[in-house]
Parts: C-alpha cells; structure tokens; sequence
C-alpha cells in the first residue's frame, strides 16, 4: 500500500491519505455526519462500546472534545474517513487510541459504514494506522480489540498480522483481544493484501462457519 501521511499533524484538512481513502481530523462540521453513520444499526450491531453517538448532543460533545485528544496525543486520535472512489463520500473512521483499561497500551479501531463494506477498505485503512504507529511514532506493538461475533473485523485483524489473544474483559463487557508487534509488522508487509487476506479467513476457526463479504468490515 502506498500511504501518505500530513508532515503536521494539527493540519485538519489532509491527515493521511491512501490510494482510495483521505483521511483528517474530526471538526464541528461533522456533526449530521457523525450522528447518521451511528444511526445505522448494522454498523452498530458488533461494535464493543456502543457510546450513544446517534443521539445529537453526544455527537456535539464528542466533536468538542477531539481537539484536545488530537494536541494532547500527537498522532494518535480518531480520524474522519472519505472514500475517494467513485466520487468523495463519507465513509466513517479510523483510529489509533490510548487504551483506558491498560495505561501506555494503543488500539487500532476502524468504524465504516455499508458504502465501504466488502471491497477491503478496512484492511487498507489498518495499514494506514499500522504505519502511522510503528514507522512514526516508534510503538513497540498495538493492540486490536473487537466484538466476540465480528467475524469481519476478525478476519482483517489477522490479515494486518495480529495474533489472537483470547476473550478478555472490556469496558463492562467481554471483547476479543488481538496484538501485533514491530517485527511481526515487518515481516509481513510486503504480502500482498489479498494474499494476507486469504490466509486470515483460512486461519478463522471452522465453527465461525463462512465470512459473506466481509459484511462487517472491522467496526470495533
């Protein structure tokens, strides 16, 4: 994948980019956005910490408090997602963030909407996250959390290279926890995606029975 990230950070208009997703800091004009892609309750379905963001103030206040996450953590954050092709639409985000239950910890996180189901976004996207935090800001590994029944958002965990750490507890529930460390990053880059991809959705467990088109697409 080639990728391309904001030499400054605090640049809101171009963060990173990749052959088919632009990606920048959240601001208050994203509100209807925001809201409406959390109004869509297949998006919602699998997510971990279903935080009210479809209820309008929750958006606001979230949006009110991004500022502070972006300048307080440089380079870490939740970034607005455009899909490019066929024409620029909003497709949800992408994320790298401090985890709250395990102080110095960092998790990739991505939340797209149907428009950017089943055409491996997600895992070009996690690609983006993975350089962002082994190549620039120098993180020995990151962790991937996800719902116990998203199979999708299983499958392009291990094609981006996490190992599979079990069932763990997670902000009041039960999650999926999942970690890839620097040279495991390394040495599997250069494998082409869909390669990766078809060894992630062989290396599933046969009870999770068949993956249809990766339907979920990594909301976690």
């Amino acid at each position: 994948m080639s990728a391309v990230l904001a030499a400054a950070p605090s640049d809101v208009e171009s963060w990173g980019q990749t052959r088919r997703l632009a990606l920048r800091e959240f601001n208050a004009d994203d509100l209807d956005e925001l809201v409406r892609m959390h109004h869509e309750p297949r998006l919602r379905t699998h997510l971990v910490d279903d935080y009210p963001l479809h209820q309008r103030e929750v958006a606001q206040l979230f949006l009110e408090r991004m500022p502070q996450v972006y300048r307080r953590h440089e380079g870490l954050g939740i970034w607005h997602t455009t899909v490019l092709e066929p024409q620029p639409s909003f497709a949800g985000w992408f994320n790298l963030m401090p985890m709250a239950e395990q102080p110095g910890e960092v998790e990739i996180g991505a939340r797209l909407l149907p428009l950017a189901w089943g055409g491996g976004l997600a895992l070009e996207g996690g690609e983006l996250m993975l350089e962002q935090a082994f190549e620039r800001l120098g993180l020995d590994r990151v962790w991937g959390i996800c719902h116990p029944n998203n199979r999708s958002a299983r499958a392009v965990l291990a094609a981006l290279g996490f190992v599979p750490l079990g069932l763990r507890p997670y902000d009041g529930g039960v999650a999926r926890f999942h970690r890839i460390g620097l040279n495991e990053w390394r040495a599997l880059r250069n494998t082409p995606p869909g390669t990766r991809m078809r060894q992630a959705l062989r290396s599933l467990s046969p009870r999770d029975g068949a993956i249809p088109a990766l339907s979920e697409d990594a909301s976690t």
